[in-house]
């Protein structure tokens, strides 16, 4: 990641002095900024388009990329849309670091669009579906974020972005016109995407009243990913073993799809029940209608079942699953802290075992976090009998 710029830390010429009491909080000294970061319009074809890689402007402290997609131009006539239109536009969206590591991705469109919606980091709209100018016919326009930052109330998982000569960087793939449509329609869209980054300025030591204040976010350098892999299931039982292990496990989506032609999504190749095995203990053990219920709960915006939509959400699509440790004390997700994500190391057997009614696929996406500690005995640690490394998490 991009170091913190070299500042001096001295007082301006004419600033007032120091006074002691609490330090000011990092999202109250700092202020929110957005810029234009790319811009770019490119037609779909019968292959795959590469774009990119798109430096993100240096400025401040990187919380997310914004992405606006809007297409235009495209005539339907007798084709047939993809169940996963708009959002399949993209065949991947990655951004990595300043060396090159992926923090974000690669992920498809529609496996972005869930990060949004069950990261919740736009709090009760995180849902690009339910925005006043979302459109899901074949000239769509929707909103999504590549999310970097945590939690929007301390700005942990922000990061330091202050370094023009080291950009992070973003990659787009277009999917070809094959898989965005199940007919091909008379007329492909031009697509245009626009990209804005959203970030923190970076605060003064202290304000005009000379109050200190903290000038990076809380727990500056912890780190949140998005990865996947994909599982082929088969008819009876499987084990889903879970590769991403390490660190603390923030959220799993699993979208699960069948075999058969477009590979739509299909509730039946994921267990019911499926229970997740945490080293030697059974962590969950729950029915489909449980998982379901609880996304509900978990994520107000999800206010009805697949092909239902209400007034306040578009609903949970057929073939979407997760387990989601990023809720708040509130006990929904978003603005959340360590609290209740699962601690892992590289040791850990995370696994999701069941019996599966249709073969097929799962598509498994890992959001974990790689935490900072300020001093190694501030870390509260989770016994292993297994005789294993104990498990890191952190406290505040």
């Amino acid at each position: 990641m991009s170091p913190v710029g070299s500042r001096s830390r001295s007082r301006a010429v004419g600033a007032p002095p120091a006074v002691a009491g609490p330090v000011i909080p990092f999202t109250a000294a700092a202020h929110e900024h957005t810029e234009p970061a790319f811009d770019v319009t490119v037609t779909p074809t019968a292959s795959s388009i590469s774009l990119g890689p798109f430096d993100v402007p240096a400025f401040g402290f990187l919380r997310h990329i914004f992405l606006q997609v809007d297409a235009t131009g495209g005539t339907i006539g007798a084709g047939v849309l993809h169940p996963d239109y708009p959002f399949n536009i993209f065949q991947s969206i990655s951004l990595n670091d300043v060396n090159g590591a992926p923090i974000f991705g690669p992920l498809d469109g529609y496996a972005t669009l869930w990060a949004n919606i069950l990261g919740a980091y736009a709090g009760g709209s995180s849902d690009p579906r339910t925005v006043p100018w979302f459109v899901g016919t074949i000239n769509a326009s929707y909103p999504m974020r590549i999310p970097i930052e945590i939690s929007r109330h301390s700005g942990m998982g922000s990061l330091a972005n202050q370094n023009a000569a080291a950009a992070y960087k973003v990659n787009l793939t277009i999917n070809p016109t094959t898989t965005m449509f199940t007919t091909a329609p008379t007329t492909p869209p031009n697509i245009r995407i626009r990209g804005f980054l959203e970030a923190w300025t970076l605060p003064n030591e202290v304000d005009v009243a000379g109050r200190k204040q903290a000038e990076v976010p809380y727990a500056h350098g912890t780190t949140q990913y998005y990865s996947q892999f994909i599982k082929t299931i088969s008819v009876g039982a499987n084990t889903i073993l879970l590769p991403r292990v390490g660190n603390l496990i923030r959220q799993i989506i699993i979208i699960a799809r069948n075999a058969t032609a477009n590979l739509p999504r299909d509730d039946t190749v994921f267990p019911d029940p499926a229970v997740v095995a945490w080293d030697a203990r059974s962590l969950r053990n729950e029915t489909q209608k449980y998982l379901i219920e609880r996304l509900r709960q978990i994520n107000p915006i999800l206010a009805s079942v697949a092909g239902t939509p209400a007034v306040s959400g578009a609903g949970r699509d057929t073939g979407v699953f997760a387990y989601q440790f990023n809720t708040s004390n509130s006990g929904q997700a978003g603005d959340d802290e360590p609290t209740f994500w699962l601690p892992t190391v590289q040791s850990t057997r995370l696994e999701i075992d069941g019996s599966c009614a249709t073969a097929g696929t799962v598509q498994v996406i890992t959001n974990d976090v790689a935490p900072v500690e300020v001093l190694p005995p501030e870390r509260f640690v989770e016994q292993s009998h297994s005789g294993q490394l104990a498990h890191p998490t952190q406290s505040r």
